[in-house]
């Protein structure tokens, strides 16, 4: 200080704070690249087990659609037979004692863990826009179609427990009501009553496999889809 050297000092703190400075930041710079490193790492693992749910709910489709059409079909042709103008009461009382099952599938329940995980950790935001923005609309699609099935089903479930509380149906093996409950339930029975509830619920499973179906095929060939963008993803 007192041989005039404050300028040379204050350049040498400056010059200190500035090393310092460069170090930190130099220190943050291999830290964010570390971590980025990590989570595009994370991010291919995530990514290839989810495009693997894809694979498993595409062949779960596949094993259930084929019952979901044969058993619309069969309904439709069951309906079709009352709806004929030749038809009468022994027609309708055929049909609903022996031939017409109230039973229905029930939904599928597909693998989002990995999307979930996608999403939960901010993962799927690291993605490019184009396979980003074709996972989002797909499960907004996916989940709007899962949930119109889910309210038809539940709205079927409430007509179906009235109809089996006053009608029996053909035997199977959840439900063997044995020859004397049958002939003692259809011994009085008010055709009117058992029209409109046939009609019901025959139309209700009308809609509930249409729905049903429409979703698995939507959902395959997204699914089948977004394989193949996530495929060429992952070999980049």
């Amino acid at each position: 200080m007192q041989k005039n050297k404050v300028t040379t000092y204050l350049l040498y703190a400056i010059g200190e704070i500035v090393l310092v400075v460069i170090g930190i930041l130099i220190a943050v710079s291999i830290n964010n690249r570390n971590e980025e490193i990590k989570a595009r790492n994370r991010l291919k693992e995530t990514i290839t087990a989810f495009r693997d749910d894809l694979a498993q709910d595409t062949l779960l489709i596949h094993n259930r659609i084929s019952e979901v059409k044969h058993q619309y079909l069969l309904n439709e042709r069951l309906r079709d037979r009352v709806a004929k103008p030749s038809s009468t009461i022994d027609t309708l009382l055929k049909i609903v004692r022996s031939e017409f099952n109230p039973n229905w599938t029930e939904p599928l329940r597909y693998n989002t863990n990995n999307y979930n995980s996608l999403i939960n950790s901010g993962l799927i935001e690291i993605l490019p826009d184009t396979l980003r923005t074709q996972i989002k609309n797909f499960y907004n699609q996916k989940f709007s179609k899962i949930n119109l099935v889910e309210r038809i089903t539940n709205d079927y479930r409430g007509k179906l427990a009235t109809y089996v509380n006053t009608y029996t149906f053909g035997s199977t093996p959840l439900h063997d009501q044995g020859p004397l409950i049958d002939s003692l339930v259809w011994s009085n029975v008010d055709y009117g009553h058992l029209a409109a509830s046939f009609q019901g619920l025959s139309n209700f499973k009308r809609i509930l496999f249409t729905l049903t179906r429409d979703e698995m095929e939507y959902s395959s060939e997204s699914s089948k889809a977004l394989i193949l963008q996530i495929d060429q993803y992952l070999l980049k």
